[in-house]
């Protein structure tokens, strides 16, 4: 059997995920079983007509500048959706109603409630659903909960700090949500990942004090208290001259130092010094995941996706945007916000 997989947005972090295809094309991904997976890209839609043939000519894929007409005119197995958070929702819908396994970029959208109608709609069709949040893929991250493994979390601390993206929709918080909701998403989904579930956010930030050129806060800083009694604080800012994507973690008998961007773990762990260093592919490994999971899920063998690597889905990456919603509404308001 061959999965055809169509995807809507060309853009940045599409085109990584086509080079991830083109590879499993070629003959280099396994399925669970053992044997290579058929792979094919369909089509490719985008907003921008350009930039959609960009992608598909060289693929020998259909082009289209509506993604639900994709969705209608092509038999697909599997759809990857990767637009702009405000773009988010009836690309998904439709899947649902042609019964069309998804992978989702996150952020999942701007909106809670529409997200958990889509998410509702999901579970109504039985599809499977993946979203695009690739920590959970890191080497370092995969480590991390090796060495954490049986012990007490009681602190962890974050700082995603880069410049401002040259991208004109993410400057305008009514496409992009702001910085937390869809950059620091990743840190926020994270901390989710690693310490469990989250109660309450307190916070505050920056307006304007080292870019003026978007509307939102510039900076912030945000503390979160878990479920599990843990405290952990993410620290955002679009204004750096440089980039980091720093997680410092304090448990029982153990301090771990991440750096996402260099992929390298250090710390001390019983009294011994740690250091570990992955190799970065982490959205091939996500990418994969998922083909690997729709393959699995097609036809006959819909029942037998148990054996999937979906470490993100669709559920609990709306348990992340409702994260960031509060957190972000912390940030600007000053004020502690329950999460219920």
């Amino acid at each position: 059997m061959t999965l055809s997989a169509g995807f809507v947005g060309a853009g940045g972090i599409a085109s990584v995920h086509l080079e991830t295809l083109d590879a499993a094309r070629d003959g280099n991904l396994t399925g669970y079983d053992g044997n290579i997976l058929d792979v094919e890209l369909a089509a490719v839609a985008d907003v921008d007509e350009a930039q959609a043939r960009d992608a598909a000519a060289p693929r020998d894929a259909a082009v289209y500048t509506d993604g639900v007409e994709l969705v209608e005119s092509e038999s697909l197995d599997a759809l990857v959706v990767a637009v702009p958070p405000f773009a988010h929702g009836e690309y998904e819908r439709a899947a649902t109603e042609y019964g069309v396994d998804l992978f989702v970029e996150k952020p999942v959208g701007l909106d809670a409630d529409a997200a958990r109608e889509t998410a509702r709609r999901i579970a109504d069709s039985g599809i499977l659903a993946q979203a695009g949040y690739v920590c959970r893929y890191g080497g370092i991250t995969e480590r991390a909960l090796e060495l954490l493994d049986g012990r007490r979390i009681g602190h962890v601390d974050s700082t995603y700090w880069v410049p401002l993206p040259d991208t004109s929709w993410w400057r305008q918080r009514a496409q992009s949500g702001g910085q937390i909701v869809e950059q620091s998403t990743h840190v926020y989904d994270l901390h989710r990942y690693l310490v469990g579930e989250v109660t309450a956010v307190t916070g505050s930030g920056t307006d304007g004090l080292l870019v003026d050129s978007v509307d939102f806060q510039d900076a912030t800083s945000v503390t979160l208290d878990h479920e599990s009694g843990a405290v952990s604080h993410v620290s955002s800012t679009c204004g750096s001259v440089d980039s980091r994507f720093e997680v410092h973690i304090a448990a029982e008998d153990a301090f771990l130092e991440l750096d996402y961007f260099g992929h390298t773990l250090s710390g001390t762990v019983d009294g011994e010094a740690v250091r570990f260093e992955a190799d970065g592919d982490w959205y091939r490994r996500e990418f994969e995941a998922f083909l690997r999971a729709a393959a699995e899920s097609s036809g006959s063998r819909r029942d037998s996706s148990e054996r999937a690597d979906v470490r993100s889905t669709f559920d609990d990456a709306v348990e992340t945007l409702e994260l960031t919603l509060a957190a972000r509404e912390a940030a600007e308001s000053g004020e502690r916000v329950p999460l219920s």
